[in-house]
């Protein structure tokens, strides 16, 4: 495995949603609890209920496709792979999608089809760092 060009990984929306409610719920416990003992309970509570959740859904969601000098590493819930810059060049591996919501990298392998959203940065910087070191940019899907 050559030198990492790009690590693109997809945050899922959930991870978000959860996150903002466990925020919620702690700025809500720590500012109407006045018993120190049951404020370090929720804490200590809402810490094992954000550790859980990030093991058992969030983490089998999670894609990561790894752009090196020479190969694409792709891991995620339904399996990985990895192949050669000049397969993912030649066969259209990796794609981009555009919708009206935003961007997405779409990885193409067999029966594996991930997409990773992008925001425009990273989209920019992606395309950016491929065209450089690859002399290649995604085509649209």
């Amino acid at each position: 495995m050559g030198r990492v060009i790009m690590r693109v990984i997809s945050g899922t929306w959930l991870a978000r949603a959860i996150s903002a409610i466990l925020i919620g719920i702690l700025a809500i416990a720590v500012f109407t609890i006045q018993n120190a003992n049951l404020l370090i309970a929720i804490v200590a509570v809402l810490a094992s209920v954000a550790i859980t959740v990030t093991i058992i859904i969030i983490l089998p969601r999670t894609v990561v496709a790894t752009f090196t000098e020479d190969e694409l590493l792709v891991d995620g819930g339904r399996g990985g792979f990895s192949l050669p810059r000049d397969v993912v060049v030649n066969n259209n591996v990796a794609c981009i999608t555009r919708a009206h919501w935003g961007l997405k990298l779409r990885v193409i392998h067999g029966s594996i089809d991930y997409s990773i959203p992008l925001s425009k940065w990273r989209y920019n910087k992606l395309v950016n760092k491929l065209r450089k070191h690859w002399s290649w940019v995604p085509p649209e899907c």
